[in-house]
């Protein structure tokens, strides 16, 4: 058992009202320190792989009051980060595409030319499971040193059963291997294969009939996800795959509405997906249907960035309004979003997005943890699992603010000490 004395703690609210109550007028501060459920001078008691006891440090319990329990201060401490919505097993690099999208070549080209992801896809397939493995964990411990504690990791490089199957057994290898839990995603419909181009149904069938069973049977991702937009996959084959991997007990998840309005966002709420994720072309209509059927806004400003994009935002003041919980995600891609920086995500919300800096942070806690259905992470309470983040700075909102670099002073895992700098205070 120990304490973390901080002088700020970031509790992360499940449900906050605030978040549909935006007033550019009001007092946003005082607002932002509701939306993270902001202690001052606090405490937070870590018992095991569990957080016992969390409030203000006069009110600590008194079984924690004497010299036998350690007390690390720090000056703000939050729910370990989240970062959702990631392709981070992938092999290769493409930056010959970097080259011609910036002479002027436009994304949706090179992937109904039959390049983008399918070239990811060919270094895939050569790649063995102990190559991705190595590979993914490396990228895995650099996403832990800037706070990460939960990391999403989809499949849809593969798009065999074989390949598909060798990507999330490489997750699953991975994650006996590093401090950090990785939720894996089943994402087999990322695009549709060279050889099946002409024959569309057929490899929706392949996804349906043999892909989405054989993951399911040997437990390899609790989430499937599917690529409905210009390029990749209809309405209706997208409801297919998706209410076939919900059969088999896996959570619906959306890639929606990226490069047009292909009425994706839409869908998702009439699934009651956990998530849509994209947005950038969804309008008002679909908007207001995932705010009533509870979908989370999925937002990955990384991709407006790398692909020049900035025309064409996601609505997140809109999502916020209509009610819509909001996550932020790097999207680590090879060919969209070639990062793993989820700090300057939390930049880019507040200056593209224009959310406020309590709005980011929860972000990439309690809603990226509702995009995933989890409420045992993302939040600061008594009972939750102990996944900390302990940040280096004057107070919450210089976070965003002093974008490009780590706060992170030490990042807490089930309770244990996962990664931690010199800057490390133990009270005696």
């Amino acid at each position: 058992m120990y304490i973390i004395r901080a002088n700020q703690a970031l509790t992360m609210p499940r449900n906050c009202q605030e978040l549909s109550n935006y007033d550019l007028d009001g007092d946003l501060q005082s607002r932002d320190d509701r939306i993270v459920g902001a202690i001052d001078d606090a405490a937070v008691v870590v018992d095991g792989e569990t957080i016992e006891w969390v409030g203000a440090w006069d009110d600590r319990p008194e079984s924690v009051r004497g010299g036998d329990v350690g007390v690390l201060q720090t000056d703000v401490v939050m729910p370990g980060w989240i970062d959702c919505h990631t392709h981070a097993v992938f092999a290769g690099e493409r930056s010959d595409e970097f080259m011609w999208r910036n002479a002027g070549k436009e994304y949706v080209d090179i992937l109904e030319a039959g390049g983008g992801i399918l070239n990811t896809v060919d270094a895939v397939r050569q790649a063995s499971t102990d190559e991705l493995e190595r590979t993914l964990i490396r990228r895995v411990l650099e996403s832990l040193r800037q706070g990460v504690t939960t990391l999403e990791v989809k499949s849809g490089y593969g798009l065999t059963t074989s390949d598909e199957l060798k990507s999330l057994k490489a997750v699953a290898a991975a994650q006996e291997e590093v401090p950090c839990e990785l939720v894996a995603c089943f994402l087999g419909a990322h695009a549709v294969p060279r050889k099946y181009r002409d024959r569309r149904s057929e490899y929706v069938d392949l996804v349906c009939q043999e892909m989405i069973p054989q993951v399911a049977e040997r437990d390899l991702a609790n989430y499937c996800d599917v690529f409905c937009d210009r390029g990749a996959f209809s309405v209706d084959e997208s409801r297919r795959i998706l209410e076939t991997g919900s059969e088999h007990g896996m959570i619906a998840r959306i890639h929606a509405d990226e490069i047009t309005d292909a009425s994706a966002a839409m869908l998702a709420a009439e699934l009651g997906a956990a998530s849509a994720d994209h947005l950038e072309h969804t309008g008002d209509e679909a908007i207001e249907a995932m705010a009533e059927a509870d979908v989370v806004g999925v937002l990955m400003p990384a991709v407006n960035l790398f692909l020049g994009t900035v025309d064409h935002l996601a609505p997140a003041r809109k999502l916020l309004n209509a009610g819509c919980e909001v996550a932020l995600a790097t999207d680590f891609n090879p060919g969209s979003a070639m990062t793993q920086d989820l700090g300057t995500m939390l930049m880019l919300g507040c200056t593209l997005y224009k959310m406020t800096p309590g709005e980011a942070l929860r972000s990439v806690t309690a809603g990226a943890a509702r995009a995933l259905r989890r409420d045992d992470i993302g939040t600061l309470r008594a009972g939750t699992r102990a996944d900390l983040v302990c940040l280096e700075a004057p107070h919450y909102r210089y976070i965003p603010y002093h974008f490009g670099q780590s706060h992170a002073e030490a990042v807490i895992y089930r309770g244990d000490f996962a990664y931690w700098t010199d800057q490390v205070e133990w009270e005696e």
